[in-house]
């Protein structure tokens, strides 16, 4: 008999262990609802995933900036295209001038965003065109540089020559 009377005294606490909390775990759960209502997120998460444009749409963009191309209007919002159009706005205007902005404006806008793989091979290919500008520039800079230097050697040996011819005359 007393198998019997603890046997229901420890179904009794079990059931009362496992009500209680399913209580307790029903007042947590009320409690993290009230708490998410009186303090809202202050920047809820978009509605839609952001979308980045394609690659052959930045190339429009490009193509566009440059002048000769014409694009059709498009109301999609998409991830950096105002920074991207402003690169591409500068760039077309400052590559030849001012190649080292340019790219700095580059490495700025590459860094910007986590942009998809075939944009990141199209800003490669950008970096690369604004180095190999920047690598002309200083050569013809070195290349001026050296026949500005032979040509003033070559106005001395003129004028040496000159007097010589004047000396040699009297």
């Amino acid at each position: 008999m007393a198998y019997y009377f603890k046997s229901a005294v420890l179904a009794c606490f079990t059931l009362i262990g496992l009500t209680g909390c399913e209580l307790m775990s029903d007042v947590g759960a009320k409690n993290t609802d009230l708490t998410q209502a009186l303090h809202p997120n202050p920047k809820p998460r978009p509605k839609t995933e952001p979308v980045y444009p394609s690659a052959s749409t930045v190339i429009a963009w490009h193509a566009e900036s440059c002048g000769g191309f014409v694009l059709a209007v498009d109301k999609k919002q998409y991830v950096g295209k105002r920074e991207i159009e402003s690169y591409f706005n500068f760039s077309c205007k400052n590559n030849t001038l001012a190649p080292e902005k340019v790219l700095t404006m580059l490495l700025q806008l590459e860094q910007a965003y986590y942009w998809p793989d075939d944009i990141k091979h199209y800003w490669w290919l950008q970096k690369q065109q604004v180095r190999q500008h920047i690598q002309a520039k200083k050569a013809q800079h070195a290349i001026n540089s050296k026949m500005q230097k032979m040509l003033s050697s070559l106005a001395t040996i003129e004028q040496q020559l000159l007097l010589r011819e004047e000396t040699q005359e009297q």
